[in-house]
């Protein structure tokens, strides 16, 4: 009597070849959906504005000397004060922020002063910064005479941030600031100003 092994064999090694087939053929199909779609994981998903004009103005890298104690005449009044307003509407987001690190580089004759923050809580905005974020300060600013004098103490120190990102001539993005008191009377100020506007809160 004949048995015949062969034809099952090659039925067998037809389904192996074929599911192997099959699953290269899914495994490519997922990489290609992974890699094939040519977006820049990095590029913003949101048109931003050019660092220039009233913008720059507004979020121009400084620090209320009130927020390190040398509001001497305490003439820093938070409600009456038009630019908080205007940054509050204008900005990305208004948060609480913890000074981590300070780290200064020299930058021919002045320093350049790179303050990583904390965020502690959102107070309004819908573009909130990332949890933890890094800013600059250069010899433009109008605090890099407080920089220069306060450096690493200010590691500690609690602000209110305005902040809002820009985008660069080579493309990259840089968050541009102001810091002021964080005070309930300068948190109240925000969020007025937010309401007044019909800014999303927390």
């Amino acid at each position: 009597m004949v048995h015949r092994v062969t034809t099952p064999r090659r039925r067998s090694f037809a389904v192996i070849l074929g599911r192997g087939v099959r699953a290269s053929g899914l495994a490519l199909a997922l990489l290609g959906a992974g890699c094939g779609s040519g977006k820049d994981p990095n590029a913003p998903s949101r048109p931003l504005p050019t660092y220039a004009g009233r913008a720059a103005e507004l979020f121009d890298d400084g620090i209320e000397p009130a927020a390190v104690g040398l509001d001497f005449d305490k003439s820093y009044l938070p409600k009456s004060d038009p630019l908080l307003r205007e940054r509050t509407q204008l900005g990305d987001a208004v948060v609480r922020v913890r000074v981590s690190t300070v780290t200064a580089k020299n930058d021919g004759p002045a320093s350049t002063y790179q303050i990583g923050l904390q965020v502690l809580e959102k107070l309004t905005g819908e573009h909130p910064p990332p949890a933890k974020f890094t800013v600059q300060i250069d010899k433009t600013s109008e605090a890099h005479g407080i920089m220069k004098n306060f450096e690493s103490r200010l590691v500690g120190y609690l602000f209110v941030a305005f902040v809002r990102e820009f985008v660069r001539p080579d493309g990259d993005r840089d968050i541009h600031f102001h810091l002021t008191p964080d005070t309930k009377e300068v948190r109240a100020a925000v969020t007025d100003a937010a309401t007044l506007a019909g800014i999303q809160g927390k």
